[in-house]
């Protein structure tokens, strides 16, 4: 309500009373002037008992003085309006002037009119900020290197020599171009030389190139501003070399990069900044830059299907990563490890396993063998992988003498018999079209033991041409 001595203005306290935050004005005296209800409700009183007295009567660490002096406004301040309150408020301190620009006194506006409202705004800002904490370590997470050093298997000269040549590329800060076949490795080594480099600790931006829709490409690589095209976010959206500053930008595949981006990129190298769609100004960006690609880029230039100034931009270093067919060595440690992965510690190969596994080109190479190993890992019987558990584009020459069934010996009793169930078990598969649960009911004995004696006899249903299914 308004003092009395002031004009009053019935629909101004009706509007104000109605407010659930506390609304109180005070003249350039500090005398009270208007108080409405929710603020006098917070100081315990009736609005008419705080009329006409100094501000500093009713809340003793009042600052209105100084915000009438400084005729600077104080929002958002947390404080305590009176002695023996248990929970602060938080409080807007507004000055006010006349039209001539006098101060005319200080309006103070607290947010909350009920104290628990204030606890509930603290609990739902501590559960925010312990949510965005979560999602920063995840951004932070997925933006870290995957691999290091120690992580490169194998320790043929062939990858000692390259290990250590990448280390000595890590302490620099120029860009490393490496080459490669598909599935060589050349991910895992950005990621290594990163991790052993000073940005460390910055973000290691990772973009396959090959992966990125033709129409997308601009955008992704540059982000884009509010309205930069039909569809464009209302907030824009950051692109990935901007995303990379202070840490390590690698581009995979950059033999697949568009020409007309070529340029593009070449220009934001060079000038270390980036334009968003759309932006009218550039940022300036501090990355440092790895390439890769399993593309004869001397092949490309003469074509002219990659740009001989990139070229020689991102090229300052060279890194080669050797095939694992020139690394035959690196290629049984690296099988055992991904057993080691699956928890397999007690698989083993078999000596003719082996020597396929060395003998095998691998054109797919380490990303190949991995998915090779898993997959006779899951198809072995038993604890020993034999050549035939290996896909049937690998291991082609092993793995088809594998397929043929043992001969038992034949020169006792025992071995007769041997052979015997043999072919009576191969008959039986054959006359079942390869379903070993039939076969099993056929021969009158349980699923289990009729795949411990294929086993036992080297029967695979795969390999027999009179089966056309298999169970």
């Amino acid at each position: 309500m308004f003092h009395d001595g002031c004009k009053k203005d019935e629909t101004a306290a009706l509007i104000l009373d109605g407010l659930p935050m506390g609304v109180l004005f005070c003249d350039h005296d500090g005398i009270v002037r208007f108080i409405n209800k929710a603020y006098a409700a917070l100081l315990e009183m009736e609005p008419q008992a705080a009329l006409g007295r100094h501000i500093t009567e009713i809340i003793p660490h009042s600052r209105a003085e100084i915000v009438m002096s400084k005729c600077r406004p104080e929002l958002g301040e947390l404080c305590q309006l009176s002695p023996g309150k248990d929970r602060p408020v938080i409080v807007n301190r507004l000055p006010v002037r006349h039209g001539n620009g006098a101060i005319a006194g200080m309006i103070s506006q607290a947010i909350f009119n009920d104290p628990e409202e204030l606890q509930k705004l603290s609990s739902k800002i501590e559960q925010l900020g312990r949510r965005l904490s979560h999602y920063k370590k995840r951004f932070e997470a997925s933006l870290a290197p995957q691999y290091t050093f120690a992580s490169i298997l194998g320790d043929s000269e062939a990858i000692n020599r390259v290990k250590r040549q990448a280390q000595s590329y890590a302490r620099l800060d120029e860009p490393v171009l490496i080459l490669g076949s598909t599935g060589a490795g050349k991910e895992l080594f950005a990621h290594a030389i990163h991790a052993a480099s000073s940005r460390a600790q910055g973000p290691l931006v990772c973009i396959n190139c090959a992966a990125l829709p033709r129409d997308l490409f601009e955008s992704e690589l540059f982000g884009y501003v509010s309205g930069a095209f039909s569809g464009a976010r209302q907030d824009g959206k950051i692109g990935q070399m901007e995303l990379a500053d202070t840490g390590t930008l690698f581009l995979d595949e950059i033999g697949e990069m568009p020409l007309e981006f070529q340029a593009k990129l070449l220009r934001a190298l060079e000038s270390r900044q980036v334009r968003r769609l759309g932006a009218v100004s550039a940022k300036n960006v501090d990355f440092r830059l790895l390439a890769a690609t399993n593309r004869n880029i001397t092949a490309m230039l003469k074509n002219g299907s990659f740009r001989e100034d990139l070229y020689y931009r991102i090229n300052t270093f060279v890194l080669e990563i050797p095939p694992l067919c020139e690394r035959k060595d690196d290629i049984l440690p690296i099988a055992r490890y991904i057993l080691q992965r699956m928890e397999l510690n007690e698989v083993t190969f078999a000596p003719e396993t082996e020597s396929a596994m060395r003998s095998f080109a691998w054109p797919g190479n380490v990303r190949q063998l991995h998915n090779a190993v898993v997959h006779a890992a899951t198809m072995r019987r038993g604890s020993t992988i034999m050549p035939g558990d290996f896909p049937p584009e690998t291991l082609p020459s092993m793995g088809e003498r594998q397929m043929a069934p043992k001969e038992a010996p034949a020169r006792d009793l025992g071995g007769i018999a041997a052979n015997a169930e043999m072919n009576a078990i191969l008959d039986a598969l054959a006359a079942n079209g390869g379903n070993v649960a039939r076969t099993a009911r056929v021969l009158g004995i349980g699923r289990a033991t009729m795949y411990e004696k294929m086993r036992r006899y080297g029967i695979d249903p795969r390999s027999d041409r009179r089966m056309s299914t298999m169970e």
